[in-house]
């Protein structure tokens, strides 16, 4: 479970370990579900802790309109909507259909074909000014945003088996999630249509998508390619997760060997190392 209840799933995507050796850097980029749920202490706990300085919401515009942000906005919290387009919800609902034999892969996949490069475009995001330490979500944190994670972080170099098991952690928060639908106005009753599948976060599921991809598109980095996401913006960003590239006082990325660069979060220093013992 979160260390800040009602943020469930978070994590701090550090450590992951790149294909060609080396971590992606602690303190830069997270993950979540809806931070709706925070209460106003426990928001600035998180905030105090890793330095977040904006969210990168793939809610539908419906769920951002009915759900809101929690206290985010009353601290400061820049807030960048990157919706997903989702084909056949109802209006009024934010319940995605998840069809066919593989449900999870199809649900996937159909991100990808309804707007991709909507999907891609979080590592452009990533990289304007003044958004890193950033916290990417979605209202359970699972699916829209372990597309969008998955890929990036595959067009950056983390190694596969590192994101299968960063996808599949907290399983039992992603239980929670699923459960709290049903209390959500976006969702409610409408979100017993989900299969079981929808429950659960396999490894498999993400790997599966991620070769789907390779068949498909030619892997995560011809699909970026492909939608305005040239090959010098993803080795900006993995510049940036990895430490090679500090990010400055204002957001604003800082070559090695330059002034100005400092560690966003307290559970980093500028080369990676740890304040504070947190993994």
């Amino acid at each position: 479970m979160s260390r800040y209840p009602g943020l469930l799933g978070f994590r701090d995507l550090g450590g992951l370990r790149l294909s060609d050796g080396g971590r992606l850097r602690h303190g830069v980029l997270f993950r979540s579900g809806t931070p709706q749920f925070l209460a106003a202490d426990t928001a600035r706990a998180l905030l105090a802790d890793t330095g977040i300085r904006s969210t990168v919401d793939l809610r539908l515009p419906p769920e951002i309109a009915r759900e809101g942000r929690g206290p985010l906005d009353e601290l400061g919290v820049r807030h960048i909507p990157v919706s997903f387009r989702i084909g056949g919800v109802a209006p009024g609902s934010a319940v995605a259909p998840m069809d066919g034999d593989d449900p999870l892969v199809t649900r996937y996949l159909g991100y990808l074909d309804e707007d991709a490069a909507t999907v891609v475009s979080l590592v452009l995001r990533l990289l304007e000014p003044g958004v890193l330490p950033a916290l990417v979500h979605c209202t359970v944190g699972k699916d829209r945003t372990g597309v969008a994670v998955a890929l990036a972080l595959d067009a950056v170099g983390v190694r596969r088996d590192d994101i299968a098991a960063d996808y599949a952690r907290d399983p039992d928060d992603v239980v929670a999630g699923m459960d709290r639908l049903r209390h959500m106005a976006s969702y409610g009753a409408a979100a017993a249509v989900y299969p079981p599948e929808a429950w659960t976060a396999p490894p498999e599921a993400i790997l599966r998508f991620l070769r789907q991809a390779d068949a498909r598109h030619g892997g995560s980095r011809a699909l970026m390619r492909e939608h305005g996401v040239t090959d010098r913006d993803i080795a900006r960003l993995r510049e940036v997760l990895t430490g090679a590239t500090r990010v400055g006082p204002h957001g604003h990325p800082v070559p090695p060997g330059r002034p100005g660069g400092q560690a966003r979060s307290k559970s980093a220093n500028v080369d990676g190392s740890s304040n504070n013992g947190k993994s």
